[in-house]
């Protein structure tokens, strides 16, 4: 890792709030939100000298979507870089442009996704041959059953309770009752004995909440920019790591680093979180919110390990100790999580949680506010953490 002399500001953020129009297409979306964060901070579409954007979705039938997107947006003939990593696709697409900021090509960048759920339940959709790939990906299993064998996995490893996974649930209902995006926002508040209870139903309650069609957006400049449009940036860095997309790689995978660990564990995101702690110049001790991609209560626990908030195979004492709520050192998932926010796939996985952060350094979140934090650190993956990216946020005022 070279030497970088350029800081990347992140100067704004906006998503879409939850159950948008069924009719919108994916161009009102990435529009709605690529307007808003412009108007917000003052700036002029000339002033973007680039987009980078992931989109997710079977539904886009649109071919060669970079020149569309920009034509959509009336950018042309600025260039759009488009990412097609999963649901960690905007994190990736961050990454693109932190580098063509960095670097010093480009001053303003505008970093997207959006994703158009299926009129059908998405869910069917995840089979072993889904997203692309090979039959034996998922060793023949469809998404869901291979997530519930990596969380009873993880549980048996770890003693983890179902107790457990309804606390981390029900905190991150907490929150989103405080979160107007959230997609559980003005339901009623979920009650931790349902959560709790052994039945299917609360299973499907301590997993992701699914938000329809979603679309996010994040505006990043140069060190030297930031102050023409905002006296609040925050300090943007990140990284992303991959590990072996086969899952009976997950064990004994002959590299350092990986080798060491197994299904229960998250050693592509340990990899990410070394790389972007390094760029930004902090540790694990230095975080002061953390946002993690919980697409299962457990799933949340892995990744707050993964990430150094608490030590591995104890995300459910960092939980039961109330390491999740506002009284703590670190609060977790105070935007509401993907149990409670809601899985909007690479429409705001990343981004979600990145904006929120960026929200909570500029003492923007009323009731879920965190207590004068200074840095804040996210996470998402794709593909069943096949890759898995890490954002820093730092306030630099």
């Amino acid at each position: 890792m070279g030497k970088i002399n350029r800081r990347v500001m992140m100067i704004g953020g906006a998503i879409t709030m939850p159950n948008i129009p069924s009719d919108w297409t994916w161009r009102q979306m990435a529009t709605e939100v690529f307007w808003q964060v412009l108007q917000e901070n003052d700036v002029k579409v000339p002033d973007v000298d680039l987009v980078t954007c992931a989109y997710n979705d079977r539904t886009i039938v649109d071919s060669s979507i970079g020149p569309q997107v920009a034509d959509a947006l009336g950018i042309v003939p600025k260039p759009v870089v488009v990412t097609a990593s999963a649901c960690a696709g905007n994190g990736v697409a961050s990454f693109n442009a932190w580098n063509a900021i960095a670097s010093g090509r480009c001053d303003v960048v505008v970093s997207m996704g959006f994703a158009r759920s299926d009129n059908y339940d998405s869910m069917e959709a995840m089979n072993s041959q889904g997203n692309y790939c090979d039959y034996d990906y998922m060793l023949g299993l469809t998404h869901i059953n291979y997530g519930a064998q990596r969380d009873d996995y993880y549980r048996r490893k770890y003693g983890a309770t179902i107790e457990d996974a309804a606390r981390w649930a029900y905190q991150c209902h907490w929150y989103a009752q405080r979160n107007p995006y959230a997609a559980t926002y003005g339901k009623p508040m979920a009650v931790f004995e349902e959560l709790a209870a052994d039945t299917p139903e609360a299973e499907r309650d301590r997993q992701a909440t699914n938000r329809g069609g979603v679309a996010s957006c994040m505006l990043f400049v140069g060190e030297e920019v930031a102050q023409k449009y905002t006296g609040k940036p925050a300090v943007f860095d990140v990284a992303y790591a991959y590990r072996p997309p086969y899952v009976g790689n997950f064990f004994n995978y002959p590299v350092d680093g990986m080798r060491e660990y197994d299904m229960a564990n998250f050693p592509g995101l340990m990899t990410a979180a070394k790389e972007a702690y390094g760029l930004a110049g902090i540790t694990a001790k230095d975080i002061n919110v953390a946002q993690v991609h919980d697409l299962t209560a457990y799933e949340g626990m892995m990744a707050i390990e993964a990430l150094g908030v608490c030590e591995i195979g104890k995300g459910k004492d960092y939980v039961a100790s109330n390491g999740m709520t506002l009284e703590s050192s670190c609060p977790v998932n105070t935007y509401g999580g993907g149990v409670a926010f809601g899985h909007g796939s690479v429409g705001c996985d990343f981004q979600a949680g990145l904006i929120e952060n960026f929200w909570q350094l500029r003492g923007e979140c009323g009731e879920r506010q965190v207590e004068n934090p200074q840095v804040g650190v996210n996470s998402s993956y794709g593909t069943h953490h096949s890759l898995d990216v890490v954002g820093v946020v730092q306030k630099a005022w």
